[in-house]
């Protein structure tokens, strides 16, 4: 999504009056977080714009230390001096420095419990908290995501475990020569390899009894994009939504079919009004939605990506899920063919409301059992189950690509939250209104786009 026109740019001509100090902190969430807010092109440019930039080293990172110090960085683990702490995942509460500007995905707003404490610490140590998340434009689209990488990442993922799913289902089909995703150095070297895939696949060697294939993607953003981006590398054809039981009852087998489903595809109006998008962004309870009766009936894989938040309708509830596969097996003798859920958003119990914990990239997949609402850590038995993989840091597994594609987006902000003056109140600050829009707390106070949270603990 590129920046609105509201929005201020910087060129490299552009001072700040004083020396702002930008650090990137190192990750330690996971071993698996390679990523870094910014890449050393980023770093250099910044430099050059008179900004001292303080890098905590990491062997873990996607990009060298020597190669942020080369372009003029700072190398210290101690980075009390900055203005502003850059990050991608969630600080450990231990780690954090009292009246700081810190940028990074918090993972709080909305309301998450497992970061409840880390948002008290927050508050009590006066950090004033940008959330990555909350940079979005005046029509809530993201201006600072690592989106398309989540959306390829989770894709290459998804072909790699279907193919092992219906292996253990009794199908042996092409999906099972994948990998995941970061056994791959690029997205293009993936994509390489699913080609031959897509080979075997025109050869007609999916069993017939499994096909058609029909995969449904949620949402038109980043998430969608990238994860289409993978699907067409595949021999494939786009159908509309209300098309899918013709497709279901005359696909063939040379190719995988797609549908791109929106709100107005599967969202109705409570009262049997025509939907309008206004009339949602509005009043978002008095629609339901009725995917599970529409869409789901004739899904193979749902990758979903649709943004989600607290009082919007859910794409599909448990007890939807229960009623879609009443006779799950033997496979494919259902009315319903859902074989895969590849939650991308890792919303836990939002849009998909079974969808209950999220998985990681040491264990992407788990088995979730509709009727019995359980979940399986087998899931390449031949049990009854939707395979569902909900891994929430998946641009983790393409990392030099990740860090490359949301520095690009990040650093035309930079500028505006270095100009922010802790001393001086919010509403007087000189900042751009996607900037204040992302602010969560100041001053020891969630402000008042966020003073909703106190409700959600």
């Amino acid at each position: 999504m590129m920046l609105h026109h509201s929005r201020r740019f910087f060129t490299s001509s552009t001072r700040l009056c004083s020396s702002p100090i930008l650090a990137i902190r190192k990750e330690d969430k996971s071993m698996w977080e390679r990523r870094a807010p910014l890449s050393p092109r980023h770093v250099e440019s910044l430099v050059k714009q008179g900004i001292k930039v303080l890098v905590q080293p990491s062997t873990h990172r996607v990009y060298p230390m020597s190669e942020y110090v080369k372009v003029g960085a700072e190398e210290t683990s101690n980075i009390e001096k900055a203005d502003v702490i850059l990050g991608v995942k969630e600080v450990p509460i231990a780690s954090l420095i009292p009246k700081k500007i810190y940028v990074f995905f918090s993972h709080t707003i909305k309301g998450q419990k497992h970061n409840m404490p880390l948002l008290d610490e927050i508050l009590s140590k006066n950090i004033c908290l940008i959330d990555y998340e909350r940079l979005v434009s005046n029509k809530e689209q993201r201006l600072v995501a690592f989106g398309k990488y989540a959306g390829i990442a989770g894709m290459i993922n998804v072909l790699s475990g279907l193919g092992t799913r219906l292996l253990a289902l009794g199908y042996h089909t092409p999906f099972i020569y994948g990998a995941p995703a970061h056994n791959y150095p690029s997205s293009s070297a993936a994509k390489k390899a699913l080609k031959t895939i897509g080979n075997h696949i025109q050869d007609g060697v999916l069993p017939k009894g499994i096909c058609p294939l029909i995969f449904t993607f949620t949402g038109s953003g980043n998430v969608s994009q990238g994860a289409q981006e993978v699907f067409q590398v595949l021999p494939h054809e786009y159908v509309s939504p209300n098309d899918l039981m013709d497709v279901k009852r005359t696909g063939g087998n040379r190719k995988l079919y797609a549908t791109v489903v929106h709100r107005e595809n599967y969202l109705v109006r409570k009262d049997g009004k025509p939907y309008n998008e206004q009339h949602f962004l509005e009043h978002p309870t008095l629609y339901r939605s009725n995917f599970a009766e529409k869409i789901a009936p004739f899904t193979t894989c749902l990758v979903n990506g649709v943004f989600w938040k607290p009082g919007n309708p859910r794409l599909m509830t448990k007890q939807d899920a229960n009623t879609l596969l009443p006779n799950f097996f033997p496979l494919m003798k259902s009315d319903s063919q859902l074989l895969a859920v590849c939650d991308i958003s890792a919303d836990i119990e939002g849009s998909l409301e079974f969808s209950s914990e999220c998985t990681t990239i040491d264990e992407p997949f788990v088995l979730y059992n509709p009727h019995l609402e359980r979940v399986t850590r087998n899931p390449f038995s031949a049990e009854q189950g939707i395979l569902m993989t909900t891994v929430d840091n998946l641009p983790a597994q393409l990392p030099g690509e990740a860090t490359d594609y949301f520095g690009s987006c990040l650093k035309p902000f930079l500028l505006d939250f270095l100009s922010i003056n802790l001393d001086l109140p919010l509403e007087s600050q000189n900042i751009d209104e996607a900037t204040l829009r992302a602010i969560v707390t100041y001053n020891g106070s969630l402000t008042a786009n966020y003073k909703y949270i106190e409700s959600l603990k």
